[in-house]
Parts: C-alpha cells; sequence; structure tokens
C-alpha cells in the first residue's frame, strides 16, 4: 500500500499506475457503521411505511422489510465473499471488470455507483429539507408560536429552499471527503452513536406508548397549534377508506418497497482498498452481512410498532392526502416516521429528539454518496477509462480531490434541475431498477467467478465453502438474482409503484447510454492514441 504520491507514468499492463495512493483508514467497525448509515434505517424508510400503506394496504409493513432483509441478506454474503477475494476500491466495478469485463462493469457499476448517485446528491436535498428542516421548523413553530421558525420551515419547501439545501448538503460531503477518510470515520462515530440513542429513546417510547396516546396527542397538538379539531379521524375521513385485511401476495408485492433502502448492505466495498482488514472473510461477514440484518430487523421492529400505535388506516388515509397532493389535507407537514414519533410524547422535547435524531442519521448518510462515486472514478481511471487527472489522490489526505471536485460541481447542475425543473422529478423515479440491477450484474459476475477465473478463485477463501459441490458465493448470487428480476419485473409492470412511465425508463436508458459512450469512446482512444487495448487491463487485479 503507499502511502505517497506515486508515479503516474503508464505502466506495463495498461494501468496508469502501479498504486492508487489510497491508504487503510477504515476500521471493520468504521465499515460497519457505514453501511448501516448507507441503508439508514431513519432516513430512507422515512416515508417507506406509509408509501406501502398506501400502495398496498393489505400488506404486512413489517413483513414486507423482513421478506426484503432475507434477499438482500443473500446480496451480502455474496459482497463478503467478493471483496475478500478482491479487496480493491472501486467495489462493484472491479468485481465485474475482472470476471465480465470493462463494458459490462461501466455500463453497470458505473450508471448504479456514480452516474445515479449524483442524482441521489440532489435527493439528499428534498429530503433535508422536505423531511428534516421544514416538518421540524413548523412543528417547533407552532409549539413556541415561533412564526419565524413556521415561515423558516414553509421556506425550506419552496424551489430556492431545496436547492440551497442540497448545496449546503453537497459542499460538506466534498469538504468531510477530501478531508479524508481518517476525519470521516471520526464524524461518522459521532453522528452514527448520537442517532443510535436517540432511536432507541424513541422504539421505547413506541414500546410503551398506546395506540389512544398518539390520537390524544395528535388531536391535542392539532388543535392548540393549527385549529384542527379531531385531527386522528378527521385524516381518515378525507383520506378515504380501503381493505386493510392480510394478504400474502400483497406483501411479497410490498418487498419491492421495502427493498429500495436495504440493497445497500455492501456500499463500503466502493473502498475497500482503504479497509483494514478487508481480505478477511469474517471480517467482511460482520461488516456487510452484519449491517444488513441489524438493519432489516431494526426496520421491520419500527415498522410493527407504527401499525399498532399509529393504526393502519390512519398511515393510508395520511399518506393518500400526502402523495396525491390533496388541498384538503389537514396534516401541515408529510406523514412521515419523525413526524409520528415527534407526536407519541405529549411534550414538545419530543419534538426535539425526533429532530435531532433525524439530523444525526441525515449528516453523515449523504458523504457516503460522493464516496462510493469517486472510487469507482478512481478505479475507471486506473483502468484508463477516465482520464488520469480523476485518479490522482492527494499525498497529505490521501484522497481522489479532481474526482470529488467533478463529482461535486456535476451533482450541483443536477440539483437545480431538480430544483427547478418539475419535470425532471419524474425521470428519476428509475433509480431504483438503475442501483439493483447494478447490483445484480456483481451477482453475475460471482456465479461465473469460481469458472471463468478458476485460478483467482481457488486462490480466496471463497473456494473453501461449497454446497453440493456448488460454491456458496455463487448460490446466494442466484438466489439475490431471482430476488432482483423480481423486483425489476414489477417496477416495469406495476402501474401502482409509478416507475414504469416513459420518462422514467427513458431516464434508465439514458444513463446507460452515458455509460456506454465512456466506455467505446475511451477504448476508441486508447487504441488510437496508446495502441492499448483495454482489455489486458482486466486480466489482473489493480495494485492498492
Amino acid at each position: 500500500m503507499s502511502t505517497g504520491m506515486p508515479s503516474t507514468a503508464p505502466q506495463e499492463g495498461g494501468f496508469v499506475r502501479k498504486a492508487s495512493g489510497l491508504v487503510r483508514d477504515f476500521s471493520q467497525l468504521d465499515a460497519w457503521i457505514y453501511n448501516v448509515i448507507a441503508i439508514n434505517i431513519v432516513l430512507n424508510v422515512a416515508l417507506s411505511y406509509v408509501l406501502i400503506a398506501v400502495t398496498y394496504p393489505e400488506a404486512s409493513m413489517w413483513l414486507a422489510l423482513v421478506l426484503a432483509g432475507i434477499f438482500c441478506t443473500f446480496e451480502a454474503i455474496v459482497y463478503a465473499f467478493f471483496t475478500t477475494a478482491m479487496p480493491r476500491s472501486g467495489g462493484d466495478y472491479v468485481f465485474q471488470s475482472r470476471v465480465l469485463g470493462g463494458g459490462v462493469a461501466t455500463l453497470f457499476a458505473f450508471s448504479a455507483v456514480t452516474l445515479s448517485q449524483m442524482i441521489w446528491m440532489a435527493l439528499a436535498g428534498w429530503f433535508g429539507a422536505n423531511l428534516i428542516m421544514s416538518p421540524f421548523l413548523i412543528l417547533l413553530g407552532a409549539a413556541y408560536n415561533a412564526h419565524w421558525m413556521t415561515s423558516t420551515g414553509e421556506w425550506f419547501l419552496t424551489d430556492w429552499g431545496i436547492f440551497l439545501t442540497g448545496c449546503v448538503c453537497v459542499l460538506w460531503a466534498a469538504i468531510v471527503n477530501i478531508r479524508g477518510l481518517r476525519v470521516y470515520a471520526m464524524l461518522q462515530r459521532y453522528f452514527f452513536w448520537v442517532g443510535m440513542v436517540c432511536l432507541v429513546v424513541v422504539l421505547v417510547m413506541l414500546l410503551f406508548s398506546s395506540h389512544q396516546d398518539f390520537v390524544n396527542n395528535l388531536n391535542s397538538f392539532m388543535a392548540n397549534n393549527f385549529d384542527t379539531k379531531n385531527a386522528y379521524q378527521e385524516t381518515i375521513n378525507r383520506g378515504g377508506d380501503a381493505s386493510f385485511s392480510f394478504s400474502l401476495g400483497k406483501t411479497i408485492l410490498a418487498s419491492v418497497i421495502a427493498s429500495f433502502a436495504l440493497i445497500y448492505p455492501a456500499w463500503g466495498v466502493m473502498q475497500a482498498g482503504e479497509i483494514k482488514r478487508a481480505n478477511s472473510l469474517s471480517s467482511n461477514v460482520k461488516a456487510i452481512v452484519g449491517a444488513e440484518v441489524f438493519s432489516f430487523i431494526m426496520v421491520a421492529i419500527m415498522a410493527a410498532l407504527l401499525a399498532s400505535k399509529i393504526g393502519t388506516h390512519f398511515l393510508y388515509a395520511s399518506g393518500t392526502l400526502f402523495y396525491e397532493g390533496a388541498e384538503n389535507n389537514p396534516l401541515p407537514v408529510p406523514p412521515f416516521f419523525g413526524f409520528f414519533v415527534a407526536l407519541v410524547g405529549n411534550a414538545t422535547i419530543f419534538v426535539w429528539l425526533a429532530f435531532v435524531m433525524f439530523f444525526a442519521w441525515f449528516w453523515m448518510w449523504f458523504p457516503n454518496i460522493p464516496l462510493g462515486g469517486t472510487r469507482v472514478m478512481v478505479a475507471m481511471s486506473f483502468d484508463r477509462i477516465l482520464p488520469e487527472a480523476i485518479g490522482k489522490v492527494d499525498r497529505r489526505t490521501h484522497t481522489p480531490v479532481v474526482a470529488i471536485t467533478v463529482f461535486s460541481i456535476i451533482c450541483v447542475g443536477l440539483l437545480a434541475l431538480y430544483a427547478f425543473v418539475p419535470e425532471f422529478v419524474t425521470l428519476t423515479l428509475g433509480l431504483l431498477v438503475l442501483n439493483i440491477t447494478g447490483f445484480a450484474a456483481t451477482m453475475v459476475a460471482a456465479i461465473f467467478f469460481p469458472y471463468k477465473k478458476k485460478k483467482m478463485f481457488e486462490s480466496t477463501v471463497a473456494a473453501r465453502y461449497k454446497f453440493a459441490g456448488i460454491p456458496v458465493m455463487a448460490i446466494a448470487a442466484v438466489v439475490f438474482l431471482v430476488f432482483v428480476v423480481f423486483v425489476d419485473v414489477q417496477a416495469i409492470r406495476a402501474d401502482e409503484l409509478g416507475l414504469n412511465g416513459t420518462k422514467g425508463l427513458a431516464f434508465v436508458g439514458g444513463t446507460y447510454l452515458v455509460a456506454a459512450i465512456v466506455y467505446v469512446t475511451s477504448k476508441v482512444y486508447r487504441k488510437k492514441k496508446d495502441n492499448l487495448d483495454l482489455s489486458v487491463v482486466y486480466q489482473e487485479l489493480p495494485a492498492e
């Protein structure tokens, strides 16, 4: 592992240099925390509960999350094996390119981990404005009769509010990433443990409260601060009715929505070359599989408590009014997890508790977006797909400053589209398809790895684990791949998910087109300029 700035002269084999310049500053505990924050059991699922209730009212929320979590655990197993075999920064790109080739890796990994994550940074601004700053300022403004807080909260919902919130997110993420993983890990620990303490308190509050407590507190709060009488029943009356009888079939369909947040247990593999003991299977199982199991159990518990204490009918009605943009919605903020838990206790301190919890889980969530995205860019630069400058690593901070800067600038441009062009939002509904399909390509690579790279596979610990003569890694990959096919088919055929519109599919196709152009252009350019066949690069693992 190099600790200084390596030579940038092209080397034999096609790599742009002999070492990446990255260093191992993440411990395995840091990797576990990072993966849990990437899944984000508070923020990513904040609206998922209500979305499941609205889309499939006959589904069991907690069971849908458990089903999705079990399938994603098989995904996590594959990544634990793959990372042990190829502990290199670049994650999915390295796995796919070394088994399936650079074209496949650029098409799927670059799309899922870099291009689509630039959109996620725009979504980070939306999340921060809509799910944290606006609702909590409105609630606190009402509680303290502070009109400036209420007005500020309403401002965050405007185009400029979302855009400027997003700009702050992009700037903060860039600064944290440029400072290096040692600083990143320190900040991450502080925010994570504060967020976890608040979450545990919230769960205990939910556990020892009753459904009637929530009804009374909501009615009292809304009557005193928004002059809305009997808000609980009024929300149900205006939101309509549905069948709430349990359906296993609907629960299975709801697992598609549940998977939206649970497919990221291995986000840390993007910087595997910067994690200590990344070549240890037991360490990777704890950091990756452990993150998935912990996360889906936690969100399933939260879903069960919400359904019990808040009420399925109320979740359905409040969600219907919100998602349909009803003007007669009696609730002043989106019906998300934080709003509900803030009203479980009949005191303003609980609003503050929920605010701090969401803020803590949010503030170190979005920095992992450019962290993963730029490490794929570095790996592609190392393989000479992207310009050499993209992969340069600062000798003092050991971070790819140029890659982070380029990534951030593009994010701001997409953020402007997201905030000021309403039609752009509908284009991004295909993010789930892009991401989960990108991970599916890694599953395909895992299936072929023992056969296409037999010598490399046999030299890894993954070769020791077989069932009926078949590598466990490949079996786990097949299981998750079946789930991905199910999710993608549902995304295309199920109108209620809203992902199969022409605009959404055009966005997915357009992203793949950009990735394909990058690869073909680089392949032609390298052949003409350097007389280099890029396929040579993928015959061996890049040095760290």
